[in-house]
């Protein structure tokens, strides 16, 4: 049975990041606008958590961010190099390179839960997509209750429907981010509390693999996010 915690993470702990450090470099073809926007990203997700992000050095493990026409991550950490792309002409790029980051650190797609189907309907010509496929409970942490304002939910449309009413702004990644009220137009991705609860991974303090216990960076986590709310 799941520990009480928040959200949809790998259950493979090989995948996780160690001590929550991730290296990365960003390649030549990716302009300076995206870098911007990949800083500006890595930024949000730090301050509000124990992830660091930090420039390779001479780690064998980190991620290379490429522009492949497109934003998509593989979910975890894969061993040596791994690409994470971005990329130009696409809505609020902010918030989809923290969409793209959250799936390097270890996150599936909300809308993927062993349990989406009491809240949302997908269209069965898209159930074995991999970006809408029910991701099984042995492979995955399934923590607290369905969360439909979560950065990793997809927008609805014609191929997802919502089973229960809800006020949820429904695909955080292209909403206006609230961090701060003079925000601009580009500055979207989390949405509050809820999307600062669900960096909660499944990591554990044994032989420095992991970021901290659970209980300690649910605290830190929370408190942190609400911090830089009152700034």
């Amino acid at each position: 049975m799941c520990e009480p915690c928040f959200d949809l993470c790998t259950n493979d702990s090989k995948k996780l990041w160690r001590k929550g450090i991730v290296p990365y470099e960003f390649n030549k073809g990716v302009s300076k606008n995206l870098v911007r926007s990949v800083k500006k990203a890595m930024k949000k997700i730090s301050i509000v958590s124990t992830i660091r992000f930090v420039k390779k050095t001479d780690q064998l493990d980190y991620i290379e961010i490429v522009n492949k026409r497109g934003y998509w991550s593989y979910v975890g950490k894969r061993g040596g190099k791994q690409e994470l792309s971005v990329t130009e002409g696409w809505p609020n790029p902010i918030g989809c390179a923290i969409h793209e980051l959250m799936h390097a650190l270890g996150f599936y797609h909300e809308h993927c839960r062993p349990d989406r189907d009491k809240y949302v309907t997908v269209e069965d010509n898209i159930k074995e997509n991999i970006n809408y496929k029910i991701i099984k409970e042995s492979d995955a942490l399934c923590f607290g209750s369905y969360d439909y304002k979560s950065i990793m939910h997809y927008s609805l449309g014609p191929d997802m429907t919502s089973k229960q009413e809800t006020d949820a702004q429904i695909g955080q990644r292209f909403q206006r981010f609230f961090w701060k009220s003079t925000t601009s137009d580009d500055q979207r991705g989390f949405s509050g509390k809820s999307d600062a609860e669900k960096m909660i991974k499944r990591n554990k303090n044994n032989s420095g693999q992991g970021i901290t216990s659970r209980s300690n960076f649910l605290y830190l986590f929370v408190v942190g996010f609400y911090i830089v709310l009152l700034i």
